[in-house]
């Protein structure tokens, strides 16, 4: 019998997400991707949706529960809240806020492992 491997990704830890240089290269690369604010609901939706084939772990080897797009990102369906995350200060060369709501940035962060995972890894360096 013949088993196909699984493709293993590990989810950001608090400490990563909480580093102002792992998010402020988050942001960028969120910014630069060019889903609009209305379509990345859909977009991690998708995303997270056809992860079958995937071992997705916390770094410390328990399995990430996925978590329902709609639920992480509340109530919002204008989905106002990315309009705050992907908005730059006055110089646009960093996040104008930093978001508190850990579970909707990990989901970006996941996205970006599944979907661009070589450009996740420049993330943390």
């Amino acid at each position: 019998m013949f088993y196909a491997s699984k493709r293993v990704v590990v989810v950001a830890t608090d400490a990563e997400l909480l580093s102002e240089h792992y998010y402020r290269r988050l942001w960028i690369a969120a910014r630069n991707i060019k889903i609009s604010r209305r379509e990345w609901l859909d977009e991690l939706a998708n995303c997270l949706r056809d992860t079958h084939n995937m071992d997705i772990r916390h770094p410390y080897g328990e399995p990430y529960i996925t978590p329902f797009v709609d639920e992480a990102m509340g109530d919002d369906p204008d989905n106002r809240w990315m309009s705050d995350f992907l908005r730059g200060d006055l110089t646009e060369s960093k996040p104008s806020t930093r978001s508190r709501k850990l579970e909707r940035v990990r989901l970006i962060d996941l996205y970006f492992r599944i979907t661009h995972p070589r450009i996740a890894r420049h993330f943390g360096r």
